[in-house]
């Protein structure tokens, strides 16, 4: 498995940046008030000591919001509550996710550098 980070867009969901050396396609959305859904990725990466992962960060606007995140059936859900309601985040939340690994490509041996062809 690889690791990537994901920023979530609060009030849409999107995706709004992607980063991994992994491969699949990762897509996020909105479902409700505060309910994000992930899907492509393989869960969060673990807390030590099990792995090195950092869960995830939000915005200083949104650092009162309380998150909590479920991977069941293939899908992570984001849930953001405030004062114990459902609420969407102001700006975005930057997840730590684990997605599957990118294929090996294989490399074959070069030839030497082909001659330069002089301009005519």
């Amino acid at each position: 498995m690889a690791r990537a980070a994901i920023n979530v867009i609060g009030a849409t969901g999107a995706t709004y940046d992607f980063v991994t050396s992994g491969t699949g396609l990762i897509t996020s959305s909105r479902e409700s008030a505060g309910v994000y859904h992930i899907t492509g990725c393989l869960g969060m990466v673990p807390f030590p000591p099990e792995d090195d992962g950092w869960g995830y960060t939000v915005n200083q606007v949104d650092s009162r919001a309380d998150v909590e995140t479920e991977f069941t059936g293939g899908v992570l859900k984001v849930t953001v509550t405030k004062d114990g309601k459902p609420c969407d985040l102001k700006h975005m939340i930057t997840l730590h996710i684990l997605v599957p690994d990118a294929p090996m490509l294989e490399v074959y041996p070069g030839t030497s550098d082909p001659e330069p062809v002089p301009y005519s």
